[in-house]
């Protein structure tokens, strides 16, 4: 228990030591700074050089600054500059790219410094080296990656009053584009149009409606749009169009004298559930391995009704 009391001790103590340094550098930092932007670099040089013990970037960042924009300092820091310029060093050999930036300008301006052409041109290759691990040889020209050839796709589409549909459009390594029809097939024809109390609006001489509850609708939808590769397998696509929907009913006309059938006739609901828009599109696409895909959204007609939708095909 004391052996553990004491470990405990050392690693509070060690802790408090590290937060107070870093309290302290903070600190110098910061007054070196306000110095700084007093443009007294005469004391924000007498601040920064407090974090030398340390080799604090920062610091030596700042003293760089200090010693390219005023030349008259250049004797009182020189000495500084020597270590700033062995902290470069050791920082380098442990692979720090920018104590490596930091000692090419240091050799090539004679900072800290006699200048140094070579070892400028050492730094510089090794930094290069860092960044490009394994470089191109000698006039081999780079060579882009080749262009993701675009596949096209087609396949079902339906929603639930239009049963019938076709997708299709094509996708590349990041985007692409479709486009969708649906529809229910039905296309009945009408000469008239009523309201929603079955009244035929107009009228019809010399004989009177007779609705007979039987009805029937006709249902189109036609969006495009682009599809974005959210996944190496899933698209999101996005799209608009026109929407259209007839709801017409069946009648049947009576005489008005004899009240004998003189036939039927189909008239067209004049109300909300029939209309013609904007359709507009959110959809999900999801490859099934290399050769299908299926897709789950939902339409919004006429800015009003929303529609399931739902499709699978076949990339070609």
């Amino acid at each position: 228990m004391k052996k553990n009391g004491i470990i405990l001790i050392l690693m509070f103590s060690a802790c408090f030591a590290t937060a107070q340094r870093q309290t302290e550098k903070l600190e110098y930092n910061i007054s070196g700074d306000e110095a700084m932007n007093e443009l007294d670099f005469s004391l924000a040089q007498a601040f920064y050089q407090r974090g030398m013990p340390h080799c604090d970037m920062y610091s030596i960042e700042k003293l760089t600054v200090i010693w390219q924009v005023d030349s008259s300092m250049h004797t009182i820091m020189n000495p500084v500059m020597e270590r700033c310029l062995n902290c470069l060093e050791d920082n380098a050999a442990q692979r720090d790219t920018l104590s490596m930036r930091l000692l090419v300008t240091y050799y090539t301006k004679g900072i800290g410094t006699e200048p140094n052409n070579r070892r400028a041109e050492f730094w510089e290759q090794r930094l290069e080296t860092i960044r490009n691990p394994y470089p191109r040889p000698a006039g081999q020209i780079e060579k882009k990656p080749p262009r993701e050839k675009m596949r096209f796709f087609a396949g079902y589409a339906a929603t639930f009053e239009a049963p019938f549909g076709l997708t299709a459009g094509g996708v590349g390594r990041t985007i692409g584009w479709y486009l969708r029809f649906r529809s229910n097939l039905s296309f009945q024809n009408y000469t008239e149009e009523c309201d929603g109390t079955g009244i035929i609006i107009g009228g019809l001489k010399d004989a009177l409606p007779n609705p007979l509850n039987i009805k029937n609708i006709s249902t189109f939808i036609g969006t495009g749009g682009i599809m974005i590769k959210a996944d190496p397998s899933i698209y999101i696509s996005v799209g608009a169009g026109y929407c259209s929907r007839e709801v017409v009913y069946k009648f049947r006309k009576i005489d008005e004298i004899s009240a004998e059938p003189q036939g039927e006739f189909w008239a067209k609901y004049n109300g909300e559930s029939s209309f013609q828009g904007i359709a507009l599109d959110l959809d999900g696409n999801f490859r099934i391995g290399k050769t299908f895909y299926g897709s789950l959204g939902c339409s919004l007609l006429n800015l009003k009704y929303i529609s399931a939708n739902a499709g699978i095909g076949v990339f070609f």
